[in-house]
């Protein structure tokens, strides 16, 4: 299929050019859609947003779908036939309110745009087999093969539903699954130095928001609508900073104070940095630590739009974070580098590209991370682990490990400085776990240490 230039009139030329870039280019969704959608009235753009994220979370129950209909695999197919192919059994599979001869049609003339008759021909043929068979398709027996059930039905790696059943069980396992296919929620952080909750609320409200406070998160609001919240005039002003639920917890897990020097060792984008200094009333001093310079400067932006003055970027390699001379810090976080599998229902190219092998490397990574922050850490000072994945080589593993090897330091429980509606269900370890399907939150996995000797 020729890559001609999308003309930027069609919800599915967009989705079809950003999953191809997602496919060739290992790019986000969040990241490629946006350019793609410019041109785009707002219906448009909504719908191409949904075809995009829906065709990426459903991937290989759609090649399965399509391969039963095919002559040759999708994998044989060029990126942008295969994507195309995949787009359109995304809609007539999941998406009710589009006819399936209307699909049928519009990949048909995607295909003739961009290719050549024999791939409209093709594209044609199997689309309509698929549409005539999808209330029979053969989908795995749960009771007989429950992985691949499981797997096919709610569109998850294999590997990774394997690791949740052997942890929960096939019926919570399930759950997992459905709570990773669902929307989350849009969420936003206050910044309390410039107004309050109430004020925001009127204000986005104002502005064509629905706002609520978040039932878990004490001080988070959730929205109707995350469709342009960066081109408010309150996200422009600095009055708020969008953040997801979970991550809006971190920060006060730390518990930060005012005139203290706390080193955030992973900083980028700045969503807790920035939490940190919003909490200490901008007053003390931040290092916000980021490896890579064009990393750096979104946290020093997300700094500037928020008026705050404590934060002092630092252009390093947290793992060499001793190197600096820093003065000695009250608090270290190390909200370290993770495979991200708690956040698959917001980036759900992630669930495909990770592997078992990843979990290992990451985690001896998040150890080097540690290592560091605690060679830095007088006696006193507070450490805060937190990484947005549960699997066990990133979290309780990490946190033996290092117990291990740092004698000097105390585990402390933390489910006492929880909100109410997340202590039932922690374990005994003090560590902190957020489900997605037992909170409706991304999943998180949070530990907190205070150095006892030299």
């Amino acid at each position: 299929m020729d890559k001609k230039k999308v003309s930027g009139s069609s919800a599915r030329e967009a989705a079809l050019r950003a999953l191809v870039r997602v496919e060739e280019d290992g790019a986000y969704l969040n990241l490629a859609l946006p350019t793609l959608l410019q041109n785009l009235p707002a219906e448009e753009r909504s719908l191409a947003m949904q075809l995009a994220v829906g065709t990426i979370q459903r991937l290989n129950t759609l090649d399965w779908s399509i391969n039963l209909f095919s002559r040759r695999p999708t994998d044989t197919f060029t990126t942008w036939v295969r994507n195309l192919l995949r787009l359109s059994a995304y809609q007539i599979l999941y998406l009710d309110r589009i006819p399936d001869y209307a699909v049928v049609n519009e990949a048909v003339a995607l295909a003739r745009r961009f290719g050549h008759r024999g791939v409209a021909g093709l594209v044609n043929a199997l689309l309509r087999r698929l549409s005539d068979e999808t209330t029979v398709l053969p989908w795995p027996d749960p009771d007989q093969d429950p992985l691949e059930y499981l797997s096919l039905k709610h569109s998850q790696p294999q590997w990774l539903v394997a690791r949740v059943i052997d942890s929960f069980g096939f019926n919570e396992a399930e759950k997992w699954c459905l709570a990773n296919n669902r929307k989350p929620a849009v969420s936003i952080r206050p910044n309390l130095l410039q107004n309050n909750p109430e004020e925001l609320t009127r204000k986005l409200h104002n502005e064509g928001f629905g706002v609520i406070q978040s039932p878990l998160i004490p001080g988070m609001l959730c929205l109707n609508s995350g469709s342009n919240l960066a081109a408010t005039a309150s996200f422009r002003e600095g009055l708020f900073t969008i953040q997801g639920e979970s991550s809006g917890l971190i920060a006060p897990l730390l518990a930060p104070q005012s005139g203290e020097t706390v080193v955030d060792l992973c900083s980028a984008p700045g969503g807790k940095t920035t939490h940190i200094a919003e909490l200490m009333h901008d007053r003390g001093l931040i290092y916000a630590v980021e490896l890579r310079r064009n990393r750096l400067q979104l946290v020093e932006k997300a700094a500037r739009r928020l008026r705050l003055q404590s934060i002092k970027p630092l252009l390093a390699d947290g793992r060499s974070i001793g190197r600096y001379n820093l003065p000695a810090p009250d608090a270290i976080l190390v909200d370290a580098p993770c495979s991200g599998l708690g956040v698959i229902r917001r980036l759900p190219e992630i669930k495909w590209r990770r592997t078992e092998k990843d979990l290992k490397e990451l985690q001896k990574l998040q150890l080097e991370m540690l290592s560091a922050a605690a060679g830095i850490l007088p006696v006193g000072g507070r450490l805060l682990y937190s990484v947005c994945t549960t699997e066990p080589e990133e979290t309780v593993q990490v946190v033996e490990q290092f117990g291990c090897s740092h004698g000097e330091f105390l585990h402390e429980p933390l489910q006492p400085h929880l909100p109410p509606a997340l202590r039932e269900g922690q374990d005994e370890s003090g560590a902190v776990y957020i489900w997605p399907h037992r909170h409706d939150l991304d999943g998180f996995f949070i530990a907190r240490w205070r150095k006892k000797t030299n």
